[in-house]
Formats: C-alpha cells, structure tokens, sequence
C-alpha cells in the first residue's frame, strides 16, 4: 500500500514538472567548501544586472560532484543569466563540469569547455582552466567569487529555443 501510494505521487509529481513554465538550470560542480551561489537574470536581452533581478542559492561543501538546481518562477523566463560563485573567502577552486537547462519537455546542455561558448569569465575577478573547468579568484583576498557572463547573444538564443513550442 506505501509503496503503491508512494509511486502514484513520485509519477504525479514528474506529470507536474513537465508541464510547469518555469525554466530549471542544474549545475554539476564541485564546491569544496560550504558557499553561496549568486544567479542574476534579465527578462530581455540586456545584460544590465541588477540585484532585485536575482536570488541566492546555498550549497553545501563536497569534494565529489554535485548537482545544484535552480528553478525559476514560473513568471520569470531568463533571456540572460549572470552566475556568481560565492563569497566564501576559502574556496580554493570551483570545477563547473556542466549546465543543463530544462524546460518543459525540452533541455539543452553545455558541458566542459562547451560552457564558454554560451558564458565568460568576468576577467577583473577570475582565473580560468578551461580544459578542466577549474574557476577561481583572481586574488584570494577579494570577496567576490568567480563570476560567469552570458557571452554575447548565444545564451539567449538557446533559452528562446527552448521556451518555443516548436
């Protein structure tokens, strides 16, 4: 009886989220120690960030990969996103493996150096290996975490994609 009641809501609750409107960004990382992710996002294709436009997410430390998702209101369809790894002073290094959106029935992903044709790096604040996806502060003293750009209008472009019906 458990078991059956259990299935019915765990099938409902997949029925649910393919057919909600909100957009899911899953990040598959490793984030050594506990921090806060920082997503901005734009409702147009401007990359003005502002901070009313964005939300934090928390995320507990792990030397082995993770999956940090993020899902937006269903009101809120990102054209551009802004993605500010933490402010945890001793983070040494972020490895971002992938970035898999979700929409609907539709998703698309990046993966290893395929994340930097979508984003780039804020150079005033970060180091980057893109050959093993490694983000870091420029100087370890900053507060401010490695920063990700949308990199021109690519990012937007994939997101229309997978809001259209087609």
């Amino acid at each position: 009886m458990f078991i059956t009641l259990f299935s019915l809501v765990v099938l409902l609750s997949c029925e649910k989220n393919e057919n909600t409107n909100s957009l899911k960004m899953d990040l598959d990382v490793v984030i050594r120690e506990t921090d806060s992710i920082q997503i901005y996002y734009t409702q147009n294709t401007s990359v003005q960030f502002k901070e009313k436009q964005s939300f934090w997410k928390k995320v507990s430390g792990s030397k082995k990969n993770q999956t940090i998702s993020i899902v937006f209101p269903d009101s809120i369809h990102p054209k551009q996103l802004r993605i500010d790894f933490g402010r945890n002073i001793k983070q040494s290094e972020i490895i971002l493996n992938e970035i898999i959106f979700s929409y609907k029935k539709k998703s698309f992903s990046a993966k290893g150096e395929e994340i930097y044709h979508l984003f780039r790096v804020d150079e005033s604040n970060t180091l980057i290996d893109k050959l093993i996806g490694s983000l870091k502060r420029k100087d370890q003293n900053q507060l401010v975490g490695p920063s990700l750009y949308p990199k021109g209008d690519k990012l937007n472009k994939q997101l229309n994609q997978l809001y259209s019906e087609k």
